[in-house]
């Protein structure tokens, strides 16, 4: 219950923050600074505006979006500690693994990773 009320909440906060965002204005053109230095330079070099209503609002909102985002984060983690790989191997389906002796050399037999025929014997030169 708390997760879904917290999750329609967080949705809510999502929504109205978008709509928020979306209504205020750029700063003196700001908009387009990242696409030309000069720009850049004469958006950098002005004071900022005071933070009007809507500022603050996109402030106070994204603070609680963090924390409902965060909040939905620790209720969904699993509440039990999930079993390890490597705690108890199974034995159902096991194969034994061949080993080698390491005084016995293996060699490839003929053609072994190799992909082109071999060259016919040469013609004997007269």
């Amino acid at each position: 219950m708390l997760l879904q009320t917290l999750l329609i909440f967080h949705v809510l906060i999502a929504i109205v923050l978008i709509v928020l965002i979306l209504f205020q204005k750029s700063e003196g053109g700001a908009g387009g600074a990242g696409f030309s230095v000069t720009a850049a330079v004469n958006s950098a070099m002005q004071p900022r505006p005071r933070p009007n209503p809507l500022s603050r609002a996109t402030t106070i909102l994204g603070f609680c979006f963090f924390a409902t985002s965060l909040g939905l984060a620790l209720l969904a983690r699993p509440t039990q500690q999930a079993p390890s790989l490597f705690d108890a191997p199974s034995q159902a389906g096991s194969t034994a693994v061949p080993t080698l002796d390491p005084a016995i050399p293996v060699v490839p037999g003929p053609g072994a990773g190799d992909s082109t025929p071999p060259a016919p014997p040469a013609a004997p030169n007269n």
